[in-house]
Formats: C-alpha cells, structure tokens, sequence
C-alpha cells in the first residue's frame, strides 16, 4: 500500500457553508461563567450547594448579567439568608406541575415590554427627525406623541427601557430541592427549560451588541440545586447531557461516582476530571465546577468557582489575557 492521494473536487466549498448559530449568549466577563447556562449542582445536604450558588449569583448580579432571579423551591424560608437580598418575594415559587411555565410567562411577560419599548423607540427616533428638520406637527401627531409620554411640561421625554441598558431582557431560574415534588418532576416544564433554555422566548428581531454577538431569544438560565446526581424519580439523564455546568462536592458513594465519571466520558478528559476533583473535594466544603463549554480549556475545572485547575497542555493553548 503506498502514501494516500488527495484530490479535491469542486464541491462542498465555503459557498455552502451554513449560516453561523446564533448562541443567545449574555454578557459576561471572561472569567465569570458563560450564561444563560443550565447547571446541576449536586452534592448530599449541609454540604455547602445554596452558599456556593448564592456566591455565584451574587457576582452575576454584581456584573449586572440578570435582570430578573426566580426561584421554585418549597424551603425558601431556610434559604433566605443567601437568596433574600437578591431575589424579589414575588419571584418565589412553589414547586408544582405549574411553576416552572409561571416562570415562563414571565419572562414572556418581559419580552412583550421590550418589544414594547422598541417600538416606542422607533416612534421617538421618528418624532424627532421631525422635530429637527423644522416639520410641524399634526395635531393627530401631538396628541400620539403626548400620549406615549414624549411630551411632558413643555419637556421633551425619550422612552426609558425599564432594566437601564437597552438589551433584551436576560433571567435566571433557580431549582432548589424540587426533586421531591412528584407534581414538579411530572410536568412538562422542567424537559423544556432543560432543552430549551437558550432559546425560551423567541425574539420578533434578532438583537446584535456592539461586539457582533446575537440573540433570537430572551433565554432563561437554568440551575438545578439537588441532594443527588441521579435518582429513579429525578433528573433524567437525557436532562444531565444538556449541562453546560456541574458542580460537585465530595461524594463518598462509590456507585453514584461511578456512574457520574461515565456520564462526564466523553466530555472531559477523565484523568484530568479525576485530578481536579480529589484536589477541589479534599478540604471540607469543597467543590469542583466542571465546565463543558470554556472559553478555553484552562477554565474547564474549577474549585471553589473561582480557582481554576489548570492542566499543562490545556496552558501551552491558553489565549487568555489577564
């Protein structure tokens, strides 16, 4: 058998190429988690889950990466210490069959405001080239810009969007020991934030930021707290395939482990997720985020959320600028 022979043919070129996806992304630093993400945070109780992810929504908020935070969970009360400040009480749920498409309405709720508000925008950006090229106006004209609020005390008042930057609305969902609740687990919400997060509430027009990224959706991010990684009556693994995030604590049940390193095969390196989490499980309350879509691979693992475990390979293809 000799060398191979390569021989291109005129098909298939960069011509028929499909169209870039659009990732629905929100804006984030480079070093905070990507959202809106769908993360499983699993570890047994007292361990340290609702500290960690309280941690990690409050940095979000700190970089302003949500807008709206929800929550379904029957012991609100117990976790209100790390969730009170930062999640309104209306935004409470229960868990039953209906609660996580009460969420949905929501942000749908939002998205119908923003259209709203660019439609309002349009009109503003039209009365006042009217205003700057000398027209006068129409008294049908006056009484429709008074009405939508351009015009109050001789003032001249552009549409505000009500979350400050105008950008499509950005939410979050917390799940927080639902697993219990067979009213929850038998609806059909939880299958569609977990396969359908990013694309939760379809944009009538694509909004692109300065920077060039897109979204056709609002989205909601996802995180599920649980007592569990895997149960009969619990997140299926269909759910835990779709995850953009796990966090891990240390798991002393040699089957249940056994069974997350085969999950997580073919989407890390199993020695190197074997490393990181004896390293970030050692100490007590210690965790390790694994993250399937890094903006590079030196942010794969994580201890503690903001340690990264870095591998010599994965730093000799380090593009990150500090």
């Amino acid at each position: 058998m000799g060398d191979i022979t390569i021989k291109k043919v005129n098909l298939y070129g960069e011509n028929c190429n499909p169209k870039t996806a659009v990732a629905n992304e929100y804006p984030t630093s480079h070093f905070a988690i990507r959202q809106p993400c769908l993360m499983y945070v699993s570890a047994v109780r007292n361990s340290g889950k609702s500290f960690s992810v309280s941690k990690l929504v409050r940095q979000a908020q700190k970089e302003k990466t949500f807008n709206q935070v929800y929550i379904i969970t029957p012991t609100f009360e117990s976790n209100r210490a790390y969730f009170g400040d930062m999640i309104d009480d209306e935004n409470v749920f229960q868990p039953t069959k209906t609660s996580i498409q009460e969420v949905i309405d929501k942000v749908e709720e939002d998205k119908e405001e923003w259209e709203k508000y660019l439609v309002e925008k349009r009109e503003y950006d039209f009365f006042m080239r009217l205003l700057k090229n000398g027209k006068d106006l129409t008294d049908e004209q006056l009484l429709k810009y008074m009405d939508m609020g351009f015009l109050e005390d001789d003032k001249i008042v552009p549409p505000k969007w009500k979350y400050g930057k105008p950008e499509p609305p950005k939410s979050l969902l917390i799940l927080d020991d639902v697993l219990s609740s067979p009213a929850l687990l038998q609806s059909s919400g939880l299958t569609k934030v977990a396969t359908l997060n990013r694309h939760i509430s379809p944009l009538s027009e694509e909004f692109v930021y300065p920077d060039g990224m897109r979204r056709s959706a609002c989205g909601l991010a996802v995180i599920i707290i649980s007592q569990t990684y895997s149960m009969s009556q619990g997140v299926s693994r269909a759910l835990r395939e779709n995850l953009t995030h796990l966090i891990l604590f240390e798991n002393k049940q040699e089957k249940m482990f056994n069974k997350i390193r085969e999950e997580l095969g073919g989407a890390v390196d199993e020695e190197k997720f074997l490393k990181a989490y004896h390293l970030a499980t050692k100490a007590k309350y210690g965790n390790l985020l694994v993250d399937f879509n890094p903006r590079c691979k030196t942010q794969t693992f994580r201890k503690n959320l903001n340690e990264l475990l870095i591998f010599p390979d994965d730093l000799r293809e380090c593009k990150c600028s500090e």
